[in-house]
């Protein structure tokens, strides 16, 4: 559901900022950016049921049409969290239409962020057969990390609950075309099995949380709804990956085995940094380097940037551990739905868009698959200095700031 609405009134806005709400244009336009993830779905839902036709078992068949139904469903349940967490909150309160908590903000942000990528390998797969998603990727992929707020507010929580309805639908259903029409049930009869305690260990979960929430909750059980509503919606996201993909079944060990502990970062010699060995350049994108060291507006910035830097040995041990990640294979330069690169980030230093293809920690913060990233580093007019990774839904601008 997409909302046409005018300009904010007056009373809006005052309502908004009385509740400590944020604006939501961006998220409205991911939104309808996203929308054709259904005409994808579709899609893939055609290629399951070819499939079947064809007798073909994906438990050995073509990868690439395994991985398209897998990136599929994926970029289908980010899109439907984020849609129902918007429309959740402005039906609770349509004086406020068009603006969210930050809790919501964050997590509709985080959620809308990965459709593009999921599309685009879907994509990828349906048009290459020797691209396998799973060479790139660590599966089944996790849902992006949850926005946390005390107590969660009562909108967002029905929000999840409505996103895990439309996705338990189409799991089970999709659960129920995949367990017809495989062809040696069987010799998958363990797996299978499997495949059935998930469902039943998600429909658990959200069936609790609808009924804790019918009891009108106070502030103190929220938080008891909300952690059964993110086991249903991470259950029901890993189960629709099993289905498209099942050779992952046999190594899957559930939500709860999931590794808890922060990724340990790629160990990097500590810089030893010196005013005269430093390359003033070493955070900016490779792509962009000589265009911007042609110019002496850049060249300046650069050079104050570094003057301001209180601890220049952080600054490139945090570039050090990207680095370190990329050459390990865990990020790698994030492209646009056409596999164009996105190219380095509009300010100074001009570092590198990447995007995270396995779980990774730099710069103290933990990265998830599917994030897009830069190295900021600036020196804000009203003092202090800042290093810190963003984390972001980067597009193509013609921007530069100095």
């Amino acid at each position: 559901m997409t909302h046409d609405r005018e300009k904010p009134t007056l009373m809006t806005r005052m309502a908004a900022a009385f509740k400590g709400e944020v604006r939501a244009d961006e998220l409205e336009a991911y939104r309808r950016a996203g929308g054709f993830v259904y005409t994808q779905l579709e899609q893939a839902e055609a290629l399951r049921r070819r499939l079947a036709q064809d007798g073909v078992d994906l438990w050995h068949g073509p990868q690439a049409a395994a991985g398209q139904l897998l990136c599929t469903w994926s970029a289908f349940v980010v899109q439907s969290i984020g849609e129902h967490l918007l429309d959740a909150d402005y039906a609770a309160d349509p004086q406020t239409v068009g603006y969210v908590p930050e809790v919501t903000r964050r997590q509709v942000a985080a959620c809308f962020a990965q459709v593009e990528g999921w599309v685009s390998r879907a994509r990828q797969a349906a048009s290459n057969p020797a691209y396998l998603v799973e060479r790139e990727l660590r599966l089944p992929a996790g849902l992006p990390e949850w926005a946390e707020a005390d107590p969660c507010p009562l909108p967002h929580l029905r929000g999840m609950l409505a996103a895990a309805r439309a996705v338990r639908e189409h799991a089970e259903v999709t659960l129920g075309v995949f367990e017809q029409t495989v062809v040696h049930a069987d010799r998958y009869k363990a797996d299978l099995q499997r495949l059935r305690q998930l469902t039943a260990e998600a429909a658990t979960s959200a069936d609790y949380a609808e009924g804790l929430l019918d009891a009108d909750p106070g502030p103190r059980m929220h938080e008891a709804i909300e952690q059964r509503l993110q086991r249903a919606l991470e259950s029901y996201y890993h189960l629709g990956q099993l289905i498209a993909m099942p050779r992952l079944i046999a190594g899957y060990r559930g939500r709860a085995a999931r590794p808890t502990a922060r990724p340990a970062p790629v160990p990097v010699p500590v810089p030893v940094v010196s005013p005269r060995d430093l390359d003033p350049w070493c955070l900016t994108g490779r792509q962009q380097r000589a265009m911007l060291q042609a110019d002496p507006r850049a060249r300046q910035a650069i050079k104050e940037m570094w003057r301001s830097d209180p601890d220049p040995a952080a600054t490139v041990r945090v570039q050090a551990q990207i680095d370190a990640e990329f050459e390990a294979g865990a990020i790698t330069y994030a492209t646009d739905a056409r596999g164009r690169r996105l190219g380095s980030h509009y300010s100074c230093p001009w570092g590198s868009i990447y995007i995270v293809l396995r779980p990774a920690s730099i710069g103290g913060r933990v990265l998830h698959a599917m994030q897009q990233f830069t190295f900021k580093v600036s020196a804000p007019e009203t003092g202090g200095f800042t290093r810190e990774i963003v984390v972001s839904n980067f597009s193509h601008t013609s921007k530069v700031g100095f």
